[in-house]
């Protein structure tokens, strides 16, 4: 008989996380980031720097960060949650990932930064994500945990 403990292996914990993610106000999570990628589009129009490429990217890690902080901060218990609470900084790598990879995307097609420079943007908008969700999510274990209805 061999131990196993009752830590989740690693694609089990993504999946775990991208369940609690997906608790999220993702719609919400949608108009901010508009807002916030249009804002800031209009704003490089009136500087005279026309772009898509920054403006698309601060728009997607809003909507990373709304979107997945939401799923940390809302009530109800559940055991996705939970987990998540328990583990903020392991659940807010999934959202990280999806930054990294669509502004290096957005970067990579819609500027002429090059692969280092749309990698550089990536990683850049990526570990923002990360330590934000981390921080959300650590301060939510302790404001409200998910073992408490209400």
């Amino acid at each position: 008989m061999t131990y196993e403990p009752d830590v989740p292996r690693r694609s089990e914990s993504t999946w775990i996380a991208m369940s609690a993610a997906s608790e999220g106000p993702w719609v919400a999570a949608l108009a901010g980031g508009a807002a916030v990628g249009l804002a800031d589009f209009a704003l490089h129009l009136l500087g005279w720097h026309p772009t898509l490429a920054g403006p698309l990217a601060l728009g997607l890690s809003v909507f990373f960060l709304i979107g997945a902080g939401g799923a940390l901060l809302r009530r109800g218990h559940d055991r996705a949650r939970a987990w998540a609470q328990q583990h903020p900084w392991s659940y807010a790598a999934v959202p990280a990932v999806g930054t990294a990879v669509t502004v290096f995307a957005t970067y990579l097609f819609l500027s002429a930064q090059g692969l280092f420079g749309s990698l550089w943007e990536g990683l850049s908008d990526g570990i923002g994500v990360l330590v934000l969700l981390g921080i959300i999510g650590y301060v939510a274990r302790g404001a409200r945990p998910a073992s408490r209805r209400g």
